[in-house]
């Protein structure tokens, strides 16, 4: 995978996650799958491709998610530091290091999107927002994050030669 699949993969997940997951909730849930797929994507490919696609998904879902501008680039930025919190020689065990940064990425990004809210005087119950949204949700980003990582994996053979090498 390249340039050349990332950033057409990037916008239309973005735009997918706006105009079709809605229609697909789980116990009326919606995963982040724009997030999933930029940490599948890091953990896997790395930071050099990563760091092209996480801006690039961000204003797109930017544009089409109906947020005050510029908080899903917000939201999306801390994304870009996990693979320097990781290190560069944790080849072991990325999977479960992918769940767990997944988990904190989605608090990171459910909660920048609770503080717009709360900045523009649409929140209500932040803690309650907090118990019944964000940690959900984080478990349901956790699951799709199996199979996006196992895709992403199978579709990165010069990362799996490398690895064997």
């Amino acid at each position: 995978m390249s340039y050349y699949i990332g950033i057409p993969l990037v916008v239309t997940i973005a735009l997918a996650e706006v105009a079709f997951l809605p229609y697909f909730r789980v116990f009326g849930l919606q995963p982040n799958l724009l997030l999933v797929v930029l940490l599948a994507w890091l953990m896997v490919r790395g930071q050099e491709e990563a760091l092209y696609l996480i801006p690039i998904g961000a204003v797109f879902l930017g544009l089409v998610d109906g947020a005050p501008m510029g908080i899903a680039l917000l939201a999306l930025a801390p994304v870009a530091v996990l693979h320097d919190l990781r290190g560069s020689h944790l080849s072991e065990g990325q999977l479960l290091i992918a769940l767990v940064f997944t988990v904190a990425a989605t608090v990171v990004y459910q909660s920048t999107y609770l503080l717009a809210f709360g900045l523009h005087g649409q929140a209500g119950d932040i803690l309650g927002a907090v118990l019944r949204v964000v940690v959900p949700v984080s478990l349901l980003n956790v699951a799709f994050l199996l199979p996006v990582y196992w895709l992403t994996w199978l579709f990165s053979p010069d990362v799996r030669r490398a690895m064997f090498a």
